[in-house]
C-alpha cells in the first residue's frame, strides 16, 4: 500500500493579526489556579477506576506542564506544586494497573505510548502569532459542521494514531520518518482545514508525531498548526458571538489546551481563565455542557458520573488550568490580549 512521509516544505500565506485590548493575569492568580487544579486532581483520583485512558493522558499533560514551568530556573517549586506533581504521579500509577493490560479500545497501547510525561515536557514559547483570516460561520452552519462532518471523521483518528506510534517505536534512540497511509494523510495531514473536534484531532495527531520523535519539516508543521489554530480561534469567536461556548465547553477546553500548548498567546486570556474556574463544580469536576439541555453528545468516549460531570472534560479542565499555571510562572510580565 502506498504511504506518505511527513516531510514537506510550505509557501507563504496572507496573514491577519487579531487585535484586542491588553490586560494581564496577575501572578497572584496562580493561587486560584492551583486550588482549582488540586480539587480537580482529587476528583479524578476518586474516579480513576471509572475513567477512560484519555483522562490519564490529561493528567500526564498536567504533570508535564507543571514540571516544565520551573525548568528555566527563575522560580523555585513550592510545596503546592510538589503536591500537584505527587497527585499526578499517584493517578498515573493507579491508571497503569487498569490500562496496561486492557485491550478495550486500545487502552493498553494508548496508555503505554501517550501517558508518558517525558515526551510532553517542552519549553513553551508564548507569543502572539500571525493568525490567518477565516470566515466566521453562522450558527446553523456551525451546528451542522460539528455534528456531521466532525463526527464522521474523528473516529478514524485512532487508526492514524496507531500508525504514528508504530512508526516511532524507537523514538527514544533517534528520530525517524513518520510514515502514514494515504487514507490517514488525506484525512488528517494534508491540510489544516476542518471544524470542531476534527480540527483538534488533526492538531493532536501532529503533536503526538512530534512528541514521539517523528521527523517533521518545521515549516510544514508551523504552517499546519497556524492554519488549524487560526480556524479554531475563528470558531471560538463565532461560538462566543452566538453565546454557545457553554454548550460546547468540552470542545472549547480542548481547543484552548492544544493551541496554548503550541505557544499561541491568543489562547491565554484572563477572561477565559476565570470562565473555566467559574465553570468548575464544587467537587472539582467539569461538565461538557454547561446548560441544562438534553441533547445528543458530540463524543462517544466519555464516562459520565452521577453528578453530571465526565472524565474527559474534567481531565481537559485540569490540563487547561496547568497550561495557565505554566504561563503565569514563566510569562508573568507578558500582557494577555483579546477580550
Amino acid at each position: 500500500m502506498p504511504r506518505f512521509v511527513l516531510l514537506f516544505s510550505v509557501g507563504l500565506c496572507l496573514i491577519l493579526i487579531f487585535g484586542g485590548k491588553s490586560e494581564k493575569i496577575e501572578f497572584r492568580a496562580i493561587t486560584f489556579i492551583r486550588n482549582g487544579l488540586e480539587e480537580t486532581l482529587d476528583y479524578i483520583r476518586t474516579n480513576t477506576y471509572r475513567s477512560n485512558v484519555d483522562c490519564a493522558f490529561g493528567v500526564a499533560l498536567v504533570k508535564a506542564l507543571i514540571k516544565t514551568s520551573y525548568k528555566n530556573g527563575t522560580h523555585v517549586m513550592d510545596n503546592s506544586s510538589l503536591r500537584i506533581l505527587e497527585k499526578c504521579k499517584n493517578i498515573i500509577k493507579e491508571s497503569s494497573l487498569i490500562f496496561e493490560n486492557s485491550r478495550r479500545n486500545g487502552n493498553n497501547w494508548k496508555f503505554k505510548n501517550l501517558v508518558d510525561t517525558n515526551i510532553w515536557n517542552k519549553p513553551i514559547d508564548y507569543h502572539k502569532h500571525e493568525l490567518l483570516p477565516q470566515w466566521i460561520h453562522s450558527e446553523n452552519v456551525i451546528f451542522e459542521l460539528y455534528h456531521k462532518l466532525g463526527n464522521q471523521k474523528i473516529h478514524n483518528s485512532d487508526v492514524c494514531l496507531h500508525e504514528i506510534i508504530n512508526s516511532t517505536r524507537n523514538y527514544q534512540r533517534h528520530k525517524v520518518p513518520c510514515i502514514v497511509s494515504i487514507a490517514c494523510w488525506n484525512t488528517f495531514f494534508r491540510n489544516g482545514e476542518g471544524h470542531g473536534y476534527y480540527l483538534t484531532h488533526k492538531l493532536l495527531l501532529l503533536e503526538v508525531a512530534k512528541a514521539r520523535g517523528c521527523i517533521i519539516n518545521e515549516a510544514f508543521y508551523d504552517k499546519q498548526v497556524t492554519q488549524i489554530c487560526s480556524s479554531i480561534m475563528s470558531e471560538i469567536v463565532a461560538l462566543k458571538n452566538y453565546d454557545k461556548i457553554h454548550e460546547y465547553f468540552d470542545l472549547f477546553l480542548e481547543q484552548v489546551l492544544l493551541c496554548g500548548y503550541e505557544g499561541f498567546q491568543e489562547f491565554i486570556q484572563s477572561n477565559w481563565l476565570f470562565y473555566v474556574l467559574k465553570s468548575q463544580r464544587p467537587s472539582g469536576c467539569f461538565s461538557d455542557d454547561l446548560t441544562d439541555k438534553k441533547k445528543s453528545r458530540l463524543r462517544r468516549d466519555l464516562t459520565y458520573f452521577e453528578d453530571g460531570c465526565n472524565d474527559h472534560t474534567t481531565a481537559l479542565g485540569a490540563a487547561v488550568l496547568a497550561l495557565y499555571y505554566n504561563f503565569v510562572v514563566n510569562e508573568e510580565n507578558l500582557p494577555i490580549n483579546y477580550k
